[in-house]
């Protein structure tokens, strides 16, 4: 094996069904595809055959930007999928840089430690012409990172001049000419 590391823009959870195998062939499809051009990591491609944990948490914590939760009812229940949610959840505790980007396959209910992230909903036929312009979406690099926008911010904000700079004359010619 090579020492060069592997830049993905993400890793897909995915449980090992049939259904989610074939749903794993249409995300490759449309999101590897020219019209998105990302490139996915999915264990069952590009992972060695054996699930090792050490290296699927190395390359979600070092190699990845995002991660792809693809739910399904028996996603609880694959010890692998929820070994490496945790992992991701880890990489992101605070859920600030929105690394974790859920997609539910079927109706189902998601584990409580996503629960509250807003998913999307493959499920739904009506919606599926734009599913994938959607979730490509979520790679978009000119969202706001809090980290950054931390960075931007003066270190020391005094109220009193906000306020005296506010009514200063030449503050409210430019109000008024806007």
């Amino acid at each position: 094996m090579d020492n060069q590391i592997n830049r993905y823009d993400a890793y897909v959870i995915a449980g090992d069904t049939e259904e989610d195998k074939l749903f794993l062939e249409t995300m490759k499809s449309n999101l590897e595809s020219s019209a998105f051009n990302l490139r996915l990591y999915i264990k069952s491609r590009d992972g060695p055959g054996d699930f090792d944990h050490q290296k699927e948490s190395e390359i979600i914590m070092n190699s990845c930007e995002k991660i792809i939760v693809v739910l399904s009812r028996d996603f609880t229940q694959n010890e692998q999928c929820v070994y490496l949610l945790r992992v991701a959840i880890s990489k992101s505790p605070g859920f600030h840089l929105r690394h974790i980007i859920p997609i539910h396959r079927e109706e189902c209910l998601a584990p409580s430690c996503i629960r509250f992230l807003t998913a999307n909903d493959y499920t739904k036929e009506d919606i599926r012409t734009w599913f994938w312009p959607r979730v490509a979406a979520c790679f978009k690099k000119n969202v706001i990172n809090i980290r950054t926008a931390k960075k931007n911010l003066p270190a020391v904000v005094c109220l009193p001049d906000i306020i005296v700079d506010s009514f200063s004359s030449e503050k409210q010619q430019e109000w008024r000419n806007n």
